[in-house]
């Protein structure tokens, strides 16, 4: 996306670059910036696409801006507000690719959270849990779809997902492989998107599964002793 087009987007979706700008987080010098820019970011564009609703197949015009709405902090610190349609937008942080490593690092650290860029999805209800976005960096998960509809299975380069933590009081259960099981998972060494196939409750050792069905993408185990943090894929933004 470049910045005619982030400019036609938003006059379509009837919203003026102050309006976007309170609806992305940013100021409307940002905006102006970004509509004279020749190529967005990745992340720039999952913020774009998240304040104009085009992830969710729903059409902006039927979101009334100028209806006043809910606004609350959940315990663990994501912000919800409520739509005039039902529905509910979450924001929460978000861990690009190239901030990856320092998430690793840090991601016990408030003010590094906190200082993240924030990314929106709209859910059905008010969720309930510890949420965040994640953006991925290869194809691992990519089955040979090139569908870009939210419905297909695949995740993609530079898609963003967004993840339900985890408790690690949770992890000497068994996990729920069933339904959409794929999974963040934040090891002592890096970040991964894996479809979970195993759970050896007993050892605590996890089978982790690509889509990708290419040679360098082989199933292996992990042991959970080796990772901070697990996320369940609930929700992805089509970049």
């Amino acid at each position: 996306m470049n910045g005619l087009e982030l400019k036609n987007k938003r006059e379509k979706a009837g919203l003026t670059q102050k309006e976007l700008a309170d609806k992305v987080g940013k100021s409307m010098r940002t905006i102006i910036t970004w509509e004279k820019s020749e190529k967005l970011s990745h992340s720039q564009i999952a913020l774009v696409n998240s304040a104009l609703n085009t992830s969710e197949n729903t059409s902006p015009s039927n979101i009334k801006v100028s209806e006043p709405r809910e606004i609350f902090n959940t315990k663990s610190g994501n912000n919800i507000e409520e739509l005039p349609n039902g529905k509910f937008l979450l924001t929460v942080p978000l861990v690009p690719y190239k901030a990856h490593a320092t998430y690793i690092s840090e991601f016990t650290d408030v003010e590094f959270i906190q200082d993240l860029t924030k990314v929106s999805f709209i859910v059905d209800r008010v969720p309930r849990g510890k949420y965040q976005a994640f953006e991925i960096i290869n194809d691992s998960m990519n089955d040979g779809t090139l569908d870009r509809e939210p419905s297909r299975n695949a995740i993609l380069s530079g898609d963003i997902v967004l993840g339900r933590e985890l408790g690690k009081q949770h992890w000497k259960s068994k996990l729920n492989t069933n339904g959409y099981p794929y999974w963040i998972i934040v090891t002592h060494h890096n970040i991964i998107c894996k479809e979970i196939i195993k759970h050896d409750v007993e050892k605590g050792i996890i089978t982790c599964h690509s889509l990708n069905n290419s040679p360098e993408f082989q199933d292996f185990e992990l042991k959970l002793d080796e990772c901070h943090q697990l996320f369940n894929i609930v929700k992805k933004q089509i970049l």
